[in-house]
């Protein structure tokens, strides 16, 4: 009898073995949000269906790059997948194998590019080549306060005085006299992102965009400093002109600073970041829960834009489980995935996902997410972004703090920027 349990459990064991296509493990490398939190509820399914064992690793973002830079070479690897912020890509794009020598993936099966919102997979691009795949649509997106936009007393004293509709700000004139409007009745009509931070890069791109212009572009293949004087004095001194609707200590808010000062009901209307917006839908610490319209950002003098923030799922050239990971990207950029793993709080980078009415119904961010993409900006595309950030935002701060003239700041960032290229 002891004879036959032992061959049955050697054949169970064989039959499990056999079930799964892999017998393997593997590292992954991620930044740590709710989103990845929210991917960890999900990797014993993956396990279980394709036999490769995961260790993910969560470090907070600001240390990703650094991490990567001593964990990953050209013939050596610590980790077969890494997260990559998209202003990043283009440094670490040498290590990194193109997408389109992935896999097509045993269990779950290589997604096609036209399944991500718009322009998200052009995060992964450089030199005209996908070098790893999307995995979040992070892209700004802009919160209204719902409440006050339909309060009647509102509306009627808003029309009286600027003889059109009160609404979400659709323009930045809108914008602008929607804060003045509501910072008049005791409520701060905007809130900037102004530490010394990416945050304040990114918000710099943000109105250069809108105002017609970008610091760096990228000219058949060659990286060019394209900033236009005027139209980049215009974007600071509009900007200058909301911070006199900002909270006080406007020239030093965070997302710690925003999120608190939007969550006390004191700011009618700013940009955010698709990721923290559950801590403004916790009724636990959110005094407007419930209150809130999402869209897409302002439409500037020129046109409308969107800062992308993409985060890059990227294989390096040297890992030795190339087929395993593959099948661990594709899981998590599945349809099945989403749909487990968002009620745990996920984002998405699928367009179906960002669309469903079901999920629009509780999350409608979602549906923000999708349109803001349709606008997504790209950080400069140049392999010294760090270099060329630092310098783009110490000349923003400066001149929209008063420290520098907007004209000086221009020309101050513009002449930095050309040396950074020039080497």
């Amino acid at each position: 009898m002891k004879r036959v349990f032992t061959v049955i459990f050697l054949v169970s064991i064989l039959g499990v073995i056999l079930a799964a296509p892999y017998n393997t493990t593997i590292r992954v490398l991620a930044w740590d949000d709710a989103l990845t939190q929210a991917l960890k509820a999900g990797i014993p399914d993956f396990e279980k269906a394709t036999g490769i064992k995961v260790v993910l690793e969560l470090i907070p973002s600001g240390n990703l790059l650094q991490k990567i830079g001593v964990s990953v070479s050209s013939d050596k690897t610590d980790y077969d997948l890494v997260t990559v912020d998209e202003p990043f890509i283009p440094s670490l794009a040498h290590l990194m194998m193109p997408f389109d020598r992935w896999g097509n993936g045993k269990v779950f099966k290589k997604p096609p590019l036209n399944v991500f919102a718009p322009n998200a997979f052009e995060a992964a691009q450089w030199g005209g080549v996908f070098v790893g795949m999307p995995i979040n649509a992070n892209v700004y997106i802009w919160i209204t306060r719902k409440d006050l936009i339909n309060d009647p007393k509102n509306k009627s004293e808003f029309k009286l005085k600027y003889g059109y509709d009160l609404s979400v700000p659709k323009t930045f004139k809108e914008l602008r006299d929607m804060a003045e409007f509501f910072t008049s009745k005791g409520i701060y009509g905007f809130a900037p992102f102004t530490k010394q931070t990416e945050g304040s890069t990114a918000e710099a791109i943000f109105m250069f965009e809108a105002f017609g212009t970008s610091p760096l572009t990228a000219d058949g293949g060659k990286v060019v400093v394209s900033l236009d004087e005027k139209k980049a004095v215009e974007a600071i001194n509009f900007y200058k002109e909301l911070l006199k609707f900002a909270p006080p200590g406007a020239l030093d808010m965070g997302h710690s600073e925003r999120i608190a000062a939007f969550n006390q009901g004191k700011v009618f209307t700013m940009f955010q970041w698709p990721a923290l917006v559950p801590q403004h839908e916790d009724p636990n610490n959110s005094l407007v829960a419930g209150k809130i319209i999402y869209s897409a950002p302002p439409v500037g003098p020129v046109k409308g834009s969107a800062i992308r923030g993409c985060w890059v799922l990227a294989m390096p050239n040297a890992t030795k489980n190339k087929e395993a990971a593959a099948e661990f990207a594709y899981w998590w950029a599945s349809l099945e995935t989403g749909q487990k793993l968002i009620p745990k709080g996920f984002t998405p980078a699928r367009a179906d996902l960002l669309l469903n009415p079901t999920y629009n119904k509780d999350r409608p961010w979602f549906k923000a997410i999708f349109d803001s993409m349709r606008n997504a900006v790209a950080r400069p595309r140049f392999v010294k972004y760090p270099e060329a950030s630092q310098i783009i935002r110490n000349y923003w701060l400066a001149a929209i703090s008063g420290k520098m003239s907007p004209e000086e700041a221009v020309r101050k960032m513009k002449d930095e920027l050309n040396e950074l290229v020039k080497k």
